[in-house]
């Protein structure tokens, strides 16, 4: 996977107000945010998977890493239709890797 950064010309649309606070542009920062903590979740999980350091805090991680799987999930389920297709991934994801079985 290849991600590039958001610019902050990115996030910021300086035509007009009404635009910043319209439907569309307030489901696009929703989904940024939403991706934002997927991204970051599914980093600190492979650092867990990847790491034999035993100075490395390995459960302190994963829990950070099911925290931020949570938050990406919450928000999504919260603000983004059922059937869409972020939010499944979100949620087949976290099934995967932080199912109370494991």
């Amino acid at each position: 996977m290849q991600i590039s950064p958001l610019t902050l010309q990115d996030v910021y649309n300086t035509t007009s107000c009404e635009y910043e606070i319209s439907w569309e542009l307030v489901l696009e920062k929703i989904c940024f945010l939403s991706v934002s903590y997927f991204c970051v979740s599914t980093e600190l999980w492979f650092l867990v998977q990847t790491r034999d350091d035993p100075t490395f805090d390995n459960l302190f991680k994963r829990k950070e890493s099911e925290f931020y799987h949570g938050k990406a999930l919450e928000i999504g389920v919260t603000f983004l239709p059922s059937e869409c297709p972020l939010v499944n991934h979100i949620l087949m994801s976290y099934t995967k890797h932080h199912s109370p079985t494991n």
